[in-house]
Protein backbone atom coordinates (compact mmCIF):
# COMPACT_ATOMS: atom_id res chain seq x y z
CA UNK A 1 0.00 0.00 0.00
CA UNK A 2 1.49 3.31 -1.00
CA UNK A 3 1.66 6.46 1.08
CA UNK A 4 -0.81 8.29 -1.14
CA UNK A 5 -3.42 5.53 -0.98
CA UNK A 6 -3.26 5.50 2.82
CA UNK A 7 -3.39 9.25 3.24
CA UNK A 8 -5.50 10.33 0.29
CA UNK A 9 -7.06 13.72 0.81
CA UNK A 10 -9.37 14.57 -2.03
CA UNK A 11 -9.78 18.28 -2.49
CA UNK A 12 -12.93 18.17 -4.53
CA UNK A 13 -14.66 21.29 -5.72
CA UNK A 14 -17.77 21.99 -3.74
CA UNK A 15 -21.02 21.20 -5.47
CA UNK A 16 -24.20 23.21 -5.23
CA UNK A 17 -25.01 23.81 -1.58
CA UNK A 18 -28.65 24.10 -0.66
CA UNK A 19 -29.63 26.96 1.68
CA UNK A 20 -30.56 24.47 4.43
CA UNK A 21 -27.13 22.84 4.35
CA UNK A 22 -24.83 23.48 7.34
CA UNK A 23 -22.01 24.32 4.93
CA UNK A 24 -23.96 27.33 3.73
CA UNK A 25 -23.53 29.07 7.07
CA UNK A 26 -20.45 31.05 7.90
CA UNK A 27 -19.69 28.71 10.80
CA UNK A 28 -19.98 25.66 8.54
CA UNK A 29 -17.72 27.15 5.89
CA UNK A 30 -15.18 28.17 8.52
CA UNK A 31 -15.21 24.68 10.02
CA UNK A 32 -14.70 23.13 6.58
CA UNK A 33 -11.80 25.48 5.83
CA UNK A 34 -10.13 24.75 9.19
CA UNK A 35 -10.54 21.01 8.60
CA UNK A 36 -8.93 21.32 5.16
CA UNK A 37 -6.01 23.29 6.58
CA UNK A 38 -5.52 20.74 9.37
CA UNK A 39 -5.48 17.90 6.82
CA UNK A 40 -2.79 19.70 4.84
CA UNK A 41 -0.69 20.10 7.98
CA UNK A 42 -1.05 16.39 8.75
CA UNK A 43 -0.18 15.39 5.17
CA UNK A 44 2.96 17.51 5.18
CA UNK A 45 3.98 16.26 8.61
CA UNK A 46 3.67 12.63 7.48
CA UNK A 47 5.59 13.45 4.32
CA UNK A 48 8.38 15.08 6.34
CA UNK A 49 8.67 11.99 8.56
CA UNK A 50 9.08 9.57 5.66
CA UNK A 51 12.56 8.20 5.09
CA UNK A 52 14.27 8.07 1.69
CA UNK A 53 13.30 4.44 1.09
CA UNK A 54 9.60 5.11 1.74
CA UNK A 55 9.71 8.13 -0.54
CA UNK A 56 11.36 6.06 -3.25
CA UNK A 57 8.72 3.32 -2.85
CA UNK A 58 5.97 5.92 -3.24
CA UNK A 59 7.65 7.38 -6.32
CA UNK A 60 8.32 10.73 -4.68
CA UNK A 61 11.66 12.44 -5.08
CA UNK A 62 13.28 13.85 -1.93
CA UNK A 63 13.37 17.27 -3.58
CA UNK A 64 9.62 17.20 -4.26
CA UNK A 65 8.96 16.09 -0.68
CA UNK A 66 11.14 18.87 0.72
CA UNK A 67 9.43 21.44 -1.48
CA UNK A 68 5.97 20.26 -0.41
CA UNK A 69 6.92 20.23 3.27
CA UNK A 70 8.11 23.81 3.02
CA UNK A 71 4.73 25.12 1.90
CA UNK A 72 2.35 26.90 4.24
CA UNK A 73 -0.86 25.27 5.42
CA UNK A 74 -3.09 27.46 3.25
CA UNK A 75 -1.34 26.42 0.02
CA UNK A 76 -2.87 23.41 -1.74
CA UNK A 77 -1.01 20.11 -1.95
CA UNK A 78 0.65 19.83 -5.32
CA UNK A 79 1.60 16.81 -7.42
CA UNK A 80 4.42 14.84 -5.86
CA UNK A 81 5.50 12.83 -8.87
Amino acid sequence: MSYQSRYRIAEQPTAFVSPASPRSTIRGRLAARLKLWRERVVIRRHLANMDARSLRDAGISPAAAAYECGKSFWQPVGPLR
